[in-house]
């Protein structure tokens, strides 16, 4: 089965505000988290808005480190992208793309081809009815034949309508966690951050497919 997931750079500064799962590189945004997990997905936001150069935090408290990120940029970066799965293959997104760039992979849907960031340089490849990722194209020497061999995972064409409507899915579920959550740290910035966090991720607007 294939699958593309929304993920998400850990932080590499620890959360002193609140609890949050302890993860791997990447952290998978769930359509139905726990508590812990929206902990450490919200942490993976908001960090680099409250962290300095040293990794000391910079705001006294979660209300102040939300309402730091509330005052940030709109376009505020949040590392990431679609995981592409299969039963053998992971392919991770590159670093330089973002999870809120994820639909960019409606114009694959029309052919095009998007940049999945590099190290390890996922690539997209398009095969008349299936779309091909590379896991690193990176070994890959210019002009050089590919190896079929070489990790890859290739989805339908007509299942990325399917599977893109499942990431927003995904991402509409953890928008309704995380506005649960936040009630419980500070009520007045539940909607706020909600707000912010379905615009910088682009979340809840059609999809138009």
């Amino acid at each position: 089965m294939i699958t593309l997931r929304p993920v998400l750079e850990r932080w590499s500064a620890d959360c002193p505000f609140w609890s949050a799962e302890l993860t791997d590189f990447y952290i998978t945004v769930p359509r139905v988290p726990t508590s812990q997990q929206v902990g450490a997905v919200v942490w993976a936001l908001i960090g680099r808005s409250v962290t300095a150069d040293d990794l000391s935090i910079t705001e006294p408290d979660a209300a102040e480190a939300i309402q730091k990120y509330l005052a940030s940029d709109d376009e505020d970066f949040a590392p990431g992208g679609l995981q592409v799965g299969s039963e053998v293959v992971v392919i991770d997104p590159g670093c330089c793309v973002g999870l809120d760039e994820w639909r960019d992979w409606l114009r694959v849907i029309d052919g095009e081809v998007i940049d999945l960031g590099h190290d390890p340089d996922p690539l997209i490849e398009h095969r008349g009815a299936a779309v091909r990722v590379w896991k690193n194209s990176g070994q890959l020497h210019s002009g050089s034949v590919r190896d079929p061999g070489e990790p890859h995972i290739d989805i339908s064409r007509f299942a990325l309508p399917k599977l893109l409507n499942e990431v927003q899915q995904d991402l509409a579920g953890f928008l309704n966690a995380l506005h649960a959550w936040v009630l419980g740290i500070h009520a007045d910035l539940a909607d706020p951050l909600a707000a912010a966090v379905d615009r910088r991720l682009q979340i809840n607007a059609p999809l138009g497919i």
